[in-house]
């Protein structure tokens, strides 16, 4: 995988480009969906990267597949592909089939990325030649959040609840059980597999599980931020 990261970059400075791939499950997502394609759209690539923006959308009924169609029509590199079985695992396997990029990296629509976060899942690789790179778990209360709402966020980044998982501490630089969303080489999809069907949730644990199980590495950067 670094063998490979550092060739593109050698590529890159001879001019050739390469692509890296968002894929996107959602379903109904009106009041967000539109927010957050214009924010992936912004990503700031490293010279020599481009972006492909593929959404599967799981038959929203909304409005949301209208917001989709006016974006695609106002950029090329977004694409919408229908998840007729709705499962997030299922929209995140077709999402793959259609993802032309040498890496992947899976987004989530509520969340807020800082603008450089697909340049450092790009680094993240190229650093640590691991099979799957990712930020840590960020969860934050909206401004209008009540007291539940507050009470949650602050209970998943407690050290209390979280059980010291690495993937909850916000600083934590190196290797990992599981990191949030993720970002993998296409030869990692290709060696390891895609999502497991059967799964509604929790497919990326699973995913990350069967990536180390099979010999893989795991690496979690403080770099790559993003909000929940």
């Amino acid at each position: 995988t670094t063998t490979a990261m550092i060739a593109a970059a050698d590529s890159s400075a001879r001019g050739a480009v390469h692509t890296v791939s968002i894929i996107v499950p959602c379903r109904n997502e009106r009041g967000h969906i539109e927010a957050f394609c214009r924010s992936a759209l912004a990503q700031q690539l490293p010279a020599g990267w481009q972006l492909q923006l593929v959404i599967a959308d799981g038959q929203s009924d909304d409005g949301t597949r209208a917001l989709l169609a006016t974006l695609v029509a106002e950029d090329a590199r977004v694409q919408v592909i229908a998840n007729p079985r709705r499962i997030v695992s299922c929209g995140l396997n077709l999402a793959l089939a259609e993802a032309t990029g040498s890496v992947i990296v899976r987004m989530d629509v509520h969340t807020e990325y800082a603008s450089d976060y697909v340049a450092e899942c790009l680094a993240a690789l190229a650093r640590s030649g691991a099979d799957n790179v990712g930020g840590p778990w960020h969860a934050q209360p909206d401004a209008k959040a009540g007291p539940t709402q507050r009470a949650v966020a602050a209970a998943f980044q407690s050290r209390w609840v979280a059980g010291g998982a690495r993937s909850r501490q916000l600083d934590y630089d190196g290797e990992v059980d599981t990191v949030y969303l993720g970002c993998w080489p296409r030869a990692s999809i290709d060696r390891f597999g895609g999502f497991d069907e059967a799964l509604v949730r929790n497919q990326d644990d699973e995913h990350n599980l069967r990536i180390r199980r099979g010999g893989g590495r795991i690496w979690q950067s403080s770099a790559i931020r993003s909000t929940y």
